[in-house]
């Protein structure tokens, strides 16, 4: 190799070098510098929804349909939203909500307007997320933190051995509550034990599968194997047509349940009283 040869090759092997050089003195100028996405967090995992049962504000369902969910919240939404309860139209994943807005409480499917420009974009066990102009928010369910809170006033708590829920029997079939009363003692997530339970009916109606002594159900005046057919006019082929009447009930003052018992009809009639 002539000298001209020579000093073209090792001028090439040093630009080759500068070049690698460089390219290193970037990379670890990146590296020391800018954040790698490979550190950044990964988003949290979304946890799955629970199967709900519904029905059992009112009537008492713990295995069928949508299980009204207790969770701890902080604090009402900025937009005056209450979260009173979730439940699965049907039977299996959350996609509807009681909440209120300083009235009475009205029932909100997802995707669904629950005031001007506010809607319904996410139902989970604990918490719902609604979307006003394109900002999302989280609104927790109150019923929990009211009972954590009042559970940390009162200290130790005795064993529940029964749904606390008094209810006067005027004569057959005829039954008296208090509303106020039935809202305070669903605050406390162990009452929720108490409820008895409901399912579908095969052939139409929502049929109670258990109604054990001291449960809400059997309270209430309701039998193994009865089938609720109709709710102050409302057929109930669901546990969605349950939670459509659990909308209206803070505006009621009475409640006319249609059953099948043994294939007998039977009326049971509720006062209900503030």
């Amino acid at each position: 190799m002539n000298p001209r040869h020579l000093q073209r090759f090792g001028s090439g092997l040093a630009s080759l070098l500068l070049i690698v050089f460089g390219l290193q003195l970037a990379w670890w100028t990146w590296q020391m510098l800018m954040p790698s996405w490979r550190d950044a967090p990964l988003p949290a995992a979304t946890t799955p929804a629970a199967p709900i049962s519904l029905g059992r504000q009112l009537l008492g369902d713990r295995d069928g349909g949508a299980t009204v969910t207790a969770a701890p919240t902080t604090a009402a939404s900025t937009t005056g939203i209450r979260l009173k309860g979730v439940f699965a139209v049907d039977g299996r994943t959350p996609s509807a909500a009681v909440v209120n807005l300083g009235g009475r409480d009205q029932t909100v499917h997802l995707n669904q307007e629950i005031s001007a420009g506010v809607k319904l974009v996410d139902v989970q066990p604990t918490h719902i997320v609604i979307s006003r102009g394109g900002v999302r928010e989280q609104i927790e369910l109150e019923r929990a933190a009211t009972a954590a809170a009042a559970k940390a006033a009162a200290g130790a708590t005795p064993a529940v051995t029964q749904f606390r829920l008094n209810v006067t029997s005027n004569s057959t079939n005829q039954f008296s509550l208090s509303r106020q009363e039935l809202n305070t003692v669903l605050q406390d997530p162990r009452q929720l034990n108490f409820l008895g339970r409901i399912g579908p009916a095969p052939n139409g109606g929502v049929r109670v599968e258990d109604a054990p002594v001291g449960s809400l159900s059997q309270k209430l005046g309701l039998q193994n194997g009865d089938i609720i057919t109709n709710i102050n006019g409302q057929p109930i082929n669901s546990q969605g047509d349950l939670a459509r009447v659990y909308g209206q009930f803070n505006s009621l003052s009475a409640i006319r349940a249609e059953v099948r018992r043994n294939n007998v009809p039977v009326v049971l009639n509720y006062a209900i009283a503030n």
